[in-house]
């Protein structure tokens, strides 16, 4: 959905349910916890597929407004977004140890776009500094070592631009 209820109004909402499940994978690699024995392939037909949410929603508005900043016309802005993501197997073959958490995370943004081209704004990623990894790994070599590669922490900053 996007609305624009007012000017220089915007909100959207996006979201998603996924069933997403193999059909048949009959000779699939084993989990971690299975992994270096005497198994070689276990059946995971109708397990969810690696890599997506059952739910992901997305959502975010932004209020502009005409101003003047350092003697230049243009539009003052506002905005937040965010999303949401349920949990989902960094794996093929579904493991206990393998699923990453779900999580949502939060974004503000301020500034000033100029009517001659350029560009001030303040901003701000993962403001609630929510801890997720991004993906979960199986160390090579079968030693049962998961790794997983942490998402970027509240991180904040300026940013100016110029178009020409």
């Amino acid at each position: 959905f996007n609305l624009r209820p007012a000017n220089g109004l915007s909100l959207y909402l996006n979201g998603a349910y996924t069933d997403a499940e193999y059909v048949a994978f009959e000779s699939a690699p084993p989990p971690v916890e299975l992994s270096g024995g005497t198994v070689q392939f276990v059946d995971i037909s109708g397990e969810r597929l690696p890599g997506v949410s059952k739910w992901s929603l997305s959502y975010g508005a932004e209020y502009g407004f005409p101003g003047n900043l350092l003697g230049g016309s243009g539009e003052f802005f506002v905005a937040a977004d965010g999303n949401y993501r349920s949990k989902w197997s960094s794996t093929p073959s579904p493991s206990d140890y393998m699923w990453v958490d779900g999580y949502s995370v939060l974004n503000l943004r301020g500034g000033f776009r100029s009517d001659a081209g350029w560009n001030l704004s303040l901003w701000a990623r993962n403001v609630a500094d929510e801890e997720y990894f991004d993906f979960l790994s199986v160390q090579s070599g079968s030693t049962g070592m998961i790794v997983g590669q942490p998402a970027d922490q509240r991180t904040y900053g300026v940013t100016y631009s110029i178009e020409f």
